[in-house]
């Protein structure tokens, strides 16, 4: 089970490499949803069993961040086109498995609603990300008000550590901290002269990341046994959503060497794909590829 659990971990861990796919998602249609929530719910009363469940997929997260960084870098370097839309078709498989699991046989407004606000509550991240000129600050001045700063501001990224569907860097982005914590900070990790000044970063902020997990975690439990039609219907909206905010993530590769600065391909969508078949052709067949590879994804999630 240990390794199981660890391999799951893995495999979710790529979704915080890739630009907008979220783990959650892939925590969901690996079956290890459900369980990390009653895992975190029930932490302090059950704390052995609890460890032994996160311990494995947080260990195998880790471990796909640090080993496979620099790969997925690479590969999106080479062609986000054909990477991205192999992760647009691993999200399309699951969607049937998530509906499936709501248990719904007729729709009714309520759960309408839940996937209406769900999905334009995205939407609308998405928009305010690509639109936001919002270039934020860079570096933090350290006072008490920067510290509780980065404790809401970690409690906030929690949500969208739980809530699948949603990038974490895509709402810094929106709010002007992205450069100041992921970019300088958890991109010179390993940066021993700057410890100091990481440190006072990465230590309210993962308090209030860990806070929110905690509370945010216990919301959704209570709500996926109380109103779990409901809550399923929301989350199939934000994963639908996602999948835009996935496939506006493509650059065109002929523009640039590294990823990080090539253009769109929405500044010329229609000239890209006439100028690139190859890929295009690519594309589709790595989408095709990514929807049985979630198939046989969620027939995987039962596997503990």
């Amino acid at each position: 089970m240990f390794f199981i659990l660890l391999l799951k971990g893995f495999i979710i861990g790529i979704a915080f490499i890739i630009p907008g796919v979220s783990g959650g998602t892939l925590a969901i249609y690996l079956g290890v949803y459900q369980g990390i929530l009653d895992s975190i719910d029930n932490l302090f009363k059950q704390f052995k069993r609890s460890f032994m469940y996160l311990l494995p997929i947080f260990l195998g997260i880790g471990l796909s961040v640090v080993l496979l960084a620099k790969l997925v870098s690479i590969l999106l370097d080479w062609n986000s086109f054909i990477v991205l839309l192999f992760f647009i078709g691993l999200i399309i498989g699951g969607i049937r498995f998530v509906y499936k699991k709501s248990e719904v046989t007729k729709l009714s407004p309520s759960l309408i609603i839940s996937f209406l606000v769900s999905f334009g509550l995205l939407i609308a991240i998405i928009i305010l990300d690509k639109t936001s000129n919002n270039a934020g600050i860079s570096y933090f001045d350290f006072s008490l008000w920067t510290y509780l700063l980065l404790f809401a501001l970690g409690a906030i990224a929690s949500i969208t550590m739980i809530v699948p569907g949603i990038s974490g860097s895509a709402v810094l982005l929106v709010l002007g901290f992205y450069t100041a914590i992921v970019s300088n900070v958890v991109g010179n990790i390993f940066d021993f002269t700057s410890i100091g000044y990481n440190l006072q970063v990465i230590i309210p902020f993962g308090l209030g990341a860990l806070g929110g997990i905690i509370l945010f975690s216990k919301l959704i439990n209570i709500s996926l046994k109380k109103y779990s039609q409901q809550t399923y219907f929301a989350i199939l909206g934000f994963i639908l959503a996602s999948i835009i905010g996935v496939f506006l993530e493509i650059k065109d590769q002929t523009s640039a060497t590294l990823f990080s600065d090539q253009v769109s391909i929405f500044n010329d969508l229609l000239i890209y794909l006439g100028d690139n078949i190859f890929t295009v052709v690519g594309g589709l067949i790595a989408m095709v590829i990514g929807f049985f590879v979630s198939k046989y994804l969620t027939q995987f999630e039962g596997g503990v």
